[in-house]
């Protein structure tokens, strides 16, 4: 098999592990539970994940997570105080809602990357805002405004 292949392969195995792993807390009642004990890590977590994926602007939280993980399709748009991430599609959203519909959003995707976003602003000696403007799982697109 071809790298991409493979890659491409595992990224849908890794997007449906996490599809099935919200939709089962959901169906155990304690998705907000984990979802918030992860929020309180994500502080901690965040420099060793930026440390792994090369990861040193705040814009690049959004390329390199989806060449990686290959999950949504987020462009960024530029502006003067920062910029905004939009997705129109996203896998493990779509592997989400059929599943059961359990929001993926928070726990692995939104509150990660707001941590390590704001981590990279920590280190410019500044501070990132992120303000979460609506998700796949509940509109046509998932976007983020950040103010740096």
């Amino acid at each position: 098999m071809e790298s991409e292949k493979k890659l491409g392969t595992l990224q849908n195995i890794y997007a449906a592990s996490i599809a099935e792993t919200v939709n089962t807390y959901q169906a155990l009642g304690q998705l907000s539970s984990i979802v918030a004990r992860k929020e309180a890590r994500q502080e901690q977590t965040a420099p060793f994940m930026l440390q792994q994926l090369g990861i040193e602007t705040e814009e690049e939280v959004f390329s390199r997570l989806s060449e990686v993980f290959g999950c949504a399709n987020w462009h960024v748009d530029k502006h003067e105080t920062g910029f905004v991430a939009t997705a129109t599609a996203c896998k493990l959203c779509a592997l989400s809602k059929k599943m059961g519909g359990a929001s993926p959003c928070h726990g692995w995707c939104i509150d990660p990357m707001t941590a390590m976003i704001k981590e990279i602003a920590r280190r410019k000696g500044t501070v990132a805002q992120v303000r979460l403007e609506g998700t796949l799982m509940e509109q046509d697109r998932c976007t983020l405004a950040i103010t740096v």
